[in-house]
């Protein structure tokens, strides 16, 4: 007979079940932080789990042609793009800070308006590495009792790149 052992590589889960609608951008934070492309895609709306497909409102975009579609699928393709061209030992962080009373619009879904700080330190040459901005973010609960972001606005808040330009650089 033997002994219970540890699990050799114990997979590290940093996803927090997002029982209140501020965990949700400690993940996106996490998501950047541990670069886990599986913590950022649980962040937006599932419609098979929610009822509720993700939608995605840009700002305009600096250099590049934004794409004219942008769902939930998207957020994860551009997030994985993102992982890819930042090596392990470059700065990837995302700080998000939030300074207004969020409008509850019933029980369900609430209203965010963030500020946002991105540094990425890719390999890609003659694109932006910090980024900048505000973002109006709508949450709903899903089935299983977890907030998710239905629809996101950017807004640019100077001519620094925003969120949005590193969405469609990647």
């Amino acid at each position: 007979m033997r002994d219970s052992e540890a699990p050799r590589r114990p997979s590290e889960d940093h996803f927090i079940p997002p029982t209140n609608p501020e965990i949700v951008f400690s993940n996106l934070e996490n998501a950047f932080t541990y670069r886990d492309h599986e913590t950022y895609g649980r962040c937006f709306s599932d419609s098979t789990i929610s009822g509720i497909t993700y939608r995605f409102q840009p700002a305009v975009v600096k250099a590049v042609v934004f794409p004219a579609y942008w769902d939930a699928a998207s957020e994860k393709c551009y997030f994985q793009e993102l992982l890819a061209a930042c090596p392990r030992d470059s700065l990837l962080l995302l700080e998000i800070s939030n300074d207004d009373i969020p409008e509850s619009d019933d029980g369900d879904s609430i209203a965010y308006q963030i500020n946002y700080q991105i540094l990425a330190h890719h390999t890609r040459q003659g694109i932006d590495r910090s980024f900048k901005g505000r973002s109006y973010i709508k949450l709903t609960r899903d089935n299983r009792n977890y907030w998710v972001i239905y629809f996101w606005q950017d807004i640019p808040v100077s001519t620094d790149a925003s969120w949005s330009d590193l969405k469609a650089y990647f």
